[in-house]
């Protein structure tokens, strides 16, 4: 190699022509902190610090670690040290999380330091490398709470404040289905009456999100699709369920954000998603609530959970009718015995304006939280649409979700030997795959070699990573091997708001207004390796200051947006591990 590099060179400093030039390497540049100092409260749980890189993009590293000043690792902070690498060609900025410890609360500001060294391969450190970390503390005489000013949350004492949380499934389903009148949460977290709340401080959480059910709170009569009567509260105890829940979350140093579930016009029982809020109830409701609560500052209102708009009247428009009202030919609605049917017949929603105008009317200041259409996947017209609030306590709620798609079709690329009719293939699982598909061998050729196959199961493929080439096979049914298929026929995608691509539309509406993810989640299947579409939004969110709280801190036998596997925490597989190591500063970040 080194003769032919030598003749090379000696060819072109002699005019032969022969050789060619190659290309130059990439600049390495410089990396270095965003800013010289940064500052975060106590109680916010942890804090996000940026590293970018100036005029480079040559694969690189370079090393991090924080060290004590008058804030002190273990006590005030978790010490945090690691390596940042980028790839050839990436120039993007790189965060590092750093957890803050709330157990004690601090009487004085606290410091500690972060600092850059050993970066390799030309990259250069810049002006700033070391900043220091400042953990403020809160005056002992201010109450917490949750404000808006401009586009972000502050806290009490007025620093930027990011909600990390996790949400409780429960309040909206047990109570109406009569299950457990005595406990309307259901025990959904694996124990009687609500969350352990040791256990959801351990995950670094500063927020608890309660989903409610307006018949409940209200404790109405309705009628379920079976035709049977149910007492919306049979316990008689479900307001003071809330009130309880909400108690032991501030106890604890969590903000609260209390949200409209399901809801149902008419004398029908709320025991599914219906399209939106509407005018039988949900102004009462609302009434009700923000009454309650208007003296507690750390809640947040969620108005409604994801609006979405079939059956609404032509040629009124969704987001009109989000904000403003509207109305519908239909509404989903069941029974306890999943009787599931739409109910036919006009009805009007209630919009967010509306909605907003009757907490406003109890006096309440509260921060409230207003969603998209869509399922509050699609935030494209929030902004031209954006509700009046006189007291501008208003942020924008996003709820991103996996686009996932599934095959409809399937084909042979090589064939393979020493296959059968009717063996069944079960496609290789790269991270981009939540479930990967399924085949059957239904021809065979010489020696066994794959001819044709069906599509048994679609497999749960990442939209933003679909397999393109030939894919090999990870377990078969027979003694084949060596055959290769294809997939194809996509289009039925799912959150298609939820695309990186849209990314940037959220960016601009947080320019603006403070951006909650109030829900988002992905797979957890026993065995999921990772989380691929949290591990590219998670970093991206934390970024751009944006609040997250994980769908759900529950029990669930399901496989997909459960956080936990028991009632002490224990993160579920795939999602509920990446979204832990994402709250406490650790793995994959």
């Amino acid at each position: 190699m080194v003769l032919v590099l030598l003749a090379a060179a000696f060819g072109s400093a002699c005019g032969g022509g022969g050789g060619s030039t190659p290309a130059p390497p990439l600049p390495a540049g410089s990396v270095a902190f965003s800013a010289a100092a940064y500052s975060a409260a106590q109680g916010s749980g942890l804090m996000t610090i940026t590293v970018n890189r100036s005029e480079g993009s040559r694969d690189g590293s370079v090393a991090f670690a924080t060290a004590d000043g008058t804030a002190l690792a273990g006590s005030d902070y978790t010490a945090r040290s690691g390596t940042l690498v980028w790839a050839s060609g990436d120039s993007a900025p790189k965060t590092i999380s750093l957890p803050i410890a709330t157990a004690t609360p601090n009487t004085a500001d606290k410091a500690f330091s972060v600092a850059l060294s050993s970066p390799t391969n030309g990259l250069a450190l810049g002006t700033q490398a070391s900043a220091t970390v400042t953990i403020t503390a809160s005056p002992s005489s201010a109450a917490p709470s949750v404000r808006v000013s401009g586009n972000r949350l502050v806290d009490a004492a007025g620093n930027v404040l990011q909600l990390r949380g996790v949400s409780f499934s429960g309040f909206e389903f047990v109570a109406i289905g009569g299950w457990s009148p005595s406990d309307p949460s259901g025990g959904q977290a694996g124990q009687p009456n609500g969350p352990r709340w040791s256990a959801v401080k351990a995950w670094h959480a500063n927020t608890v999100r309660f989903t409610l059910n307006e018949t409940s709170w209200l404790g109405l009569t309705c009628v379920d699709t079976d035709g049977v009567t149910r007492q919306g509260d049979p316990g008689g105890n479900y307001r003071s369920a809330i009130a309880t829940q909400v108690q032991e979350a501030n106890a604890a140093g969590l903000y609260v954000i209390i949200e409209l579930h399901w809801a149902a016009p008419g004398n029908a029982c709320p025991m599914v998603q219906t399209q939106m809020a509407n005018m039988d109830h949900s102004i009462d409701f609302w009434t009700s609530v923000a009454t309650t609560f208007k003296d507690n500052p750390t809640v947040l209102f969620s108005l409604y959970n994801e609006p979405f708009f079939f059956g609404l009247s032509s040629p009124q428009n969704a987001w009109t009718a989000l904000m403003s009202g509207g109305t519908f030919d239909y509404f989903p609605a069941t029974s306890g015995t999943s009787n599931y049917r739409n109910i036919t017949g006009a009805w009007r929603s209630a919009g967010m304006q509306t909605m907003l105008d009757a907490v406003r009317a109890t006096g309440a200041t509260n921060v409230v939280l207003i969603g998209g259409i869509e399922f509050s996947n699609n935030m494209s017209g929030w902004l031209a649409n954006r509700p009046n609030d006189p007291l501008n306590q208003v942020a924008a709620a996003w709820h991103p979700y996996p686009p996932i798609q599934r095959a409809t079709s399937a084909g042979v690329s090589t064939g393979g030997a020493g296959y059968a009719i009717g063996d069944t293939v079960t496609l290789a699982k790269p991270n981009a795959v939540y479930e990967a598909a399924v085949l059957r061998v239904t021809a065979v050729g010489a020696s066994g070699a794959v001819t044709a196959v069906s599509l048994g199961s679609q497999g749960m493929y990442l939209q933003t990573a679909l397999p393109s080439g030939p894919i090999a096979q990870s377990t078969s049914s027979g003694a084949g091997s060596g055959a290769t298929f294809t997939l194809g026929g996509w289009g039925n995608l799912s959150s298609t708001w939820s695309m990186p691509v849209n990314w940037p539309v959220v960016q601009a509406l947080s320019a603006q207004v403070p951006i909650v993810f109030a829900e988002t989640g992905e797979h957890n299947m026993p065995g999921t390796d990772g989380a691929p579409f949290l591990q590219q939004l998670l970093p991206f969110a934390g970024a751009n200051n944006w609040s997250v709280i994980g769908c759900c801190w529950d029990v669930f036998a399901e496989r997909d947006n459960v956080l936990i596997k028991d009632v002490d925490g224990t993160p579920s597989d795939g999602y509920g591990r990446v979204f832990h190591d994402w709250m406490t500063g650790i793995a994959w970040q």
